[in-house]
């Protein structure tokens, strides 16, 4: 077993530090299992049904704020691009002077 695998139960500890799955009753068991995955199965559903309202409501609107994101970081992300060149450059010519004047 990998040493930071994690019990089968669901419980996301250890297997070496489980919750005692070895010795719960398994109809009490799958009752929790079913009920943890109720709520997540119904927490999915109502986050589909919101991101299709969401959608319908404000979707071209979010489309426009998308738009506006993007340009704005694709402005930023160039400027990063040309500090780090600029960087780059920098540390090279710095290190042609270094090993320029060792030599003399």
């Amino acid at each position: 077993m990998e040493k930071n695998a994690t019990c089968a139960c669901g419980s996301d500890k250890p297997y070496d530090e489980c919750c005692g799955c070895q010795t719960i009753d398994p109809v009490e068991h799958a009752m929790m299992a079913w009920h943890k995955s109720f709520f997540a199965a119904l927490n999915q559903a109502q986050t589909e049904r919101l991101k299709k309202k969401i959608e319908s409501g404000f979707g071209p609107v979010l489309d426009k704020e998308a738009d506006a994101v993007f340009e704005a970081i694709s402005k930023v992300w160039t400027s990063m691009v040309t500090q780090a060149d600029a960087k780059k450059e920098l540390a090279a010519k710095l290190q042609k002077i270094y090993s320029d004047a060792n030599r003399k």
